[in-house]
């Protein structure tokens, strides 16, 4: 008879093949069934659109955790959609059809609008950690939270957004140099911008975001129609934009820090860099949360505990290699612990500190969560799914006031919300919309 270890890895194979987990999943999978210890072993259902190195790393760094402080080692079981986006849908989807728990514990990464939409809708769970768990980490930052007051969600690390730049592609094609997000609508710039599709990626929907709210719904338009004009594919995933810039097929992504910073230092900084446009780019926590109904609520906790402890968060800022840090990848991201960037000062590879260094956009994150799912649609009617010659004489046909108006009135029921894309959809070239 297999031990209960291996039937639990199995268990965990079928139920993501049946929800239809991507990117690698059965060979991530296969590597857990082979890998996982057959030791009794606690265990955590994780949704989380972060890439597969942190995974493995808090993965392995919290079962050791946990078999230090109890005892038993944990086994993490990971899900993805495909992106924070597709995770986002997935979770409501199941939550319509089991209101009391939809068999995962945690939403691990992403930002923080889908979690003010979780939250708003009561799908996620109070946790109160230990006062050291929460003692050094500021309450808010530039204006944004790092965590929920009310202790639903809590920022896991730190994130910017950016332009990342192969600047060896630059010189030999004498392209201009972006800087800022109104740059990389240039002309000049046609066919060598990349970008991940927002409907999939959240960190490329909050660039776009980003934008809009930097500068003004009409303006910020103006620019994103203009970088749509530029750009050579829309990519799933944010990841794959800063590879494709990375590679030479691209001159320049928007991108989120990290995977720009990782294609860095894999490429060169003398061939590559980032630059956060000043005062037009969030800075905002990755949050985590226990959703309502967990079925392994004592670890979800413990994991949430490891998360923020100086333990868990090291991992973002030591290099692979370091006692502190991981062990197999290098994950380089920013900390919620300020007291962190001195202490591996010299040795991190995060050479950005956003509570010394970044002057961010104040960002309004609950009107960008509110408009995230039908501004995706948006997105994906008026631009990803344009032909190039549609893009080069659309305009935004909507203002942001019958925006709203529609959204409000038609978004919640499914029929209304079908017609309304239907209606973006059928959007002509260069038509000026006239609110019904």
């Amino acid at each position: 008879m297999l031990p209960p270890k291996f039937l639990d890895v199995l268990a965990g194979c079928r139920a993501s093949f049946r929800c239809g987990a991507a990117r690698g999943a059965g060979a991530a999978f296969l590597f857990a069934l082979l890998a996982a210890p057959l030791e009794a072993a606690d265990r955590v259902v994780v949704i989380s659109p972060n890439w597969e190195g942190i995974k493995v790393e808090f993965g392995r760094a919290f079962s050791d955790w946990h078999r230090a402080r109890t005892g038993r080692a944990v086994f993490v079981d990971w899900r993805d959609m495909g992106g924070t986006s597709d995770d986002l849908r997935f979770i409501l989807s199941e939550f319509r059809q089991n209101p009391e728990g939809i068999g995962v514990d945690l939403f691990f990464g992403g930002g923080i609008d889908p979690y003010l939409e979780l939250e708003r809708q009561g799908l996620l769970d109070r946790f109160d950690p230990p006062p050291a768990a929460l003692a050094g980490i500021p309450p808010d930052l530039a204006g944004l939270p790092v965590y929920d007051p009310e202790r639903r969600w809590f920022g896991s690390a730190l994130s910017s957004f950016g332009i990342l730049r192969n600047d060896e592609v630059i010189r030999r094609m004498q392209l201009p140099t972006p800087r800022t997000w109104r740059d990389l609508a240039d002309p000049r710039l046609r066919g060598w911008v990349g970008s991940g599709d927002p409907r999939n990626s959240g960190a490329t929907h909050m660039v776009y975001e980003s934008i809009l709210q930097a500068y003004g719904w009409e303006k910020g338009w103006e620019v994103i129609l203009g970088i749509g004009r530029n750009i050579r594919q829309f990519d799933r995933s944010n990841s794959a934009a800063a590879k494709g810039c990375a590679l030479g097929n691209t001159a320049a992504a928007v991108v989120v820090d990290f995977y720009g910073q990782v294609q860095i230092a894999e490429t060169g900084s003398d061939r590559m860099s980032l630059v956060i446009p000043d005062g037009e780019s969030v800075l905002t926590a990755d949050a985590l949360a226990i959703l309502k109904g967990a079925p392994n609520l004592e670890v979800a906790r413990a994991f949430v505990e490891f998360v923020l402890s100086e333990e868990g968060q090291s991992l973002w800022m030591a290099p692979r290699g370091h006692p502190a840090g991981p062990r197999k990848f290098s994950i380089e991201r920013m900390s919620v612990r300020p007291a962190l960037y001195a202490k591996f000062a010299g040795v991190t590879l995060v050479k950005t500190n956003p509570f010394r260094d970044l002057r961010p956009l104040r960002y309004e994150a609950r009107l960008g969560a509110r408009r995230w799912s039908p501004l995706n649609a948006l997105l994906g009617a008026v631009v990803i799914d344009r032909s190039p010659a549609e893009r080069e004489r659309m305009r935004m046909p909507w203002s942001e006031a019958a925006f709203d108006a529609a959204v409000a009135r038609d978004w919640k029921d499914p029929v209304r919300r079908n017609r309304l894309q239907l209606e973006w959809q059928a959007i002509r070239s260069s038509a000026v919309h006239s609110p019904r």
